[in-house]
């Protein structure tokens, strides 16, 4: 992300030398700030194709324009924002080449410059102190909240328009992490399972997204506060054919491992008879093998995962105790690395002896 800082900054520079070198031929005179602000938006899931499937999203955007002098300046929060401006529709919706979103607002007078930066979804709540520098997710949303924010802030004016034929696009990405959670019986396993329940470390759970000014990004922020529990839906039997998806979660991201509180139901027989409550405590681990010469995974750590970046758990349970297989995928179902088998063993609580 440093990178980003530098590219922002120079960018800047060059905004504030072009009209001064330029002729009124060559930009038009809009001092007078006849022009509304209008730019281009699209999700960026940092797969390797462009797939509108894997960058399509629902999430309702938030457009942030700041006044280019208290931008610059870093101004101590709160600082209010020039413009913000809440689509009814979703981000791609204005990616080239289609139509750009018009805000209605006009670019401020004396060619004075904006910046544009978001997130996702409109739902954020900004705070009483510190404005849009800290964002609240909804009591009913946390956990599950798809959070988006915009990468690279991009700059503009009635000069030199955002939504100029070289003009830049304002490209959003997911906030947290995502972990998905399988589940199948070895092929060892006598007993019956279902009612699987994984709870999560408090930990991991944002409630809030900041705003880093030197990341020029939102992060999402743990009060280390609220549990969130993924839940089997149905009463399904877990199989030892196919794994049965459990159920979902978004996380604070560049974790190593996911600390987790499973419990489940376990019968003898079939038909559930006599059920016993099984809860242990474990400590799934990312696996993960990064390629340097791979764009996705240039800069990042092994066994790490990212931001915009997700995971699937199987986990298999047998006689004693459980397996985890590994999957890092791109964000939106698709093709996936294979991470082998890992045996896993020594819960902290009851185990299936």
């Amino acid at each position: 992300m440093k990178i980003d800082v530098f590219k922002i900054y120079a960018l800047a520079a060059g905004l504030l030398l072009l009209p001064a070198c330029s002729t009124t031929e060559d930009v038009p005179d809009m001092s007078s700030s006849e022009e509304e602000m209008r730019l281009y938006s699209s999700t960026n899931t940092q797969t390797e194709e462009d797939n509108d499937e894997t960058t399509t999203t629902s999430n309702q955007p938030v457009f942030l324009f700041w006044d280019f002098g208290d931008w610059l300046g870093q101004t101590q929060a709160p600082v209010t924002p020039y413009h913000v401006s809440k689509p009814d529709q979703s981000i791609d919706t204005y990616k080239r080449p289609n139509e750009p979103y018009n805000t209605g607002k006009l670019y401020p007078d004396g060619n004075r410059r904006v910046v544009a930066t978001g997130y996702a979804p409109s739902s954020l709540t900004p705070d009483s102190n510190k404005g849009y520098e800290l964002l609240s997710i909804p009591t009913s949303g946390i956990g599950t909240t798809d959070i988006l924010t915009s990468i690279t802030p991009i700059v503009a004016s009635a000069t030199l328009p955002f939504d100029r034929a070289d003009g830049e696009t304002l490209e959003f990405m997911h906030a947290q992490s995502k972990v998905t959670f399988m589940a199948k019986l070895a092929e060892n396993m006598g007993k019956f399972i279902k009612n699987v329940h994984i709870s999560l470390d408090p930990s991991l759970i944002a409630t809030q997204v900041e705003w880093s000014r030197e990341d020029f990004l939102y992060k999402p922020k743990s009060s280390n506060s609220h549990r969130y529990t993924v839940i089997q839906q149905g009463d399904f039997q877990i199989s030892k054919e196919n794994p049965l998806e459990i159920g979902w979660a978004y996380i604070v991201p560049e974790q190593t491992s996911l600390p987790v509180t499973i419990t489940v139901l376990r019968s003898e027989d079939v038909e559930f008879t006599n059920p016993k409550e099984i809860k242990f405590s474990a400590t799934l681990p990312f696996t993960i093998e990064r390629d340097e010469n791979d764009s996705w995974d240039e800069g990042k750590e092994e066994n790490k995962l990212y931001a915009n970046e997700a995971y699937t758990f199987t986990i298999v349970f047998g006689e004693e105790g459980i397996e985890l297989v590994g999957n890092k995928c791109p964000w939106e179902n698709g093709g996936y690395i294979y991470v082998p088998i890992y045996p896993f063993g020594n819960p902290t609580e009851e185990t299936y002896n």
